[in-house]
């Protein structure tokens, strides 16, 4: 008896730590397909890693030292519509993500970790910091945090 409920222990253990670590590798491709679709201008990639209700936010730090605070799918659909006006990319980015730490409970997961971004400006980086919730069946963002370390990005742009 004591033999079955160990190897039943195992199994199921087996199950839950595969399963965890499918629902991060979607969690990370999610996370990673929001932020290189606004870069491509690939308006379809990037709204499909959002949930589009009403409760989602988005919160970045600007140049210059203000912040943007979105909230609502609608207007964040709305305030970055005209990103998307233009197919053409005007500069080839490339998105490095690391050093995640997933705190998974059920179907929301906190998440944060490091961005870094190249360009033809140099590099940008980060620290990101995501809610998500899975959604049928599909982990979406409901929760942006976006701390840029701006302290040369000004100087980089002054210099192109």
């Amino acid at each position: 008896m004591k033999t079955s409920f160990l190897v039943v222990a195992l199994v199921l253990s087996a199950v839950s730590t595969s399963l965890a670590q499918t629902d991060n590798e979607a969690i990370k491709r999610v996370l990673f397909n929001e932020t290189e679709g606004f870069f491509k201008r690939d308006k379809a990639r990037w709204a499909s890693a959002w949930a589009h209700v009403p409760y989602v936010n988005f919160a970045a730090n600007l140049y210059g030292g203000d912040f943007m605070l979105i909230k609502g799918w609608d207007n964040l659909e709305k305030q970055f519509s005209t990103q998307f006006k233009s197919s053409k990319v005007t500069d080839n980015v490339t998105v490095q993500n690391a050093n995640y730490t997933i705190h998974q409970n059920g179907n929301m997961a906190f998440v944060t970790y490091d961005q870094t971004l190249l360009d033809s400006h140099g590099k940008t980086s980060s620290k990101e910091t995501r809610v998500v919730e899975k959604l049928n069946g599909q982990w979406k963002i409901i929760n942006v945090i976006a701390l840029t370390n701006l302290k040369n990005f000004g100087l980089a742009q002054k210099t192109k």
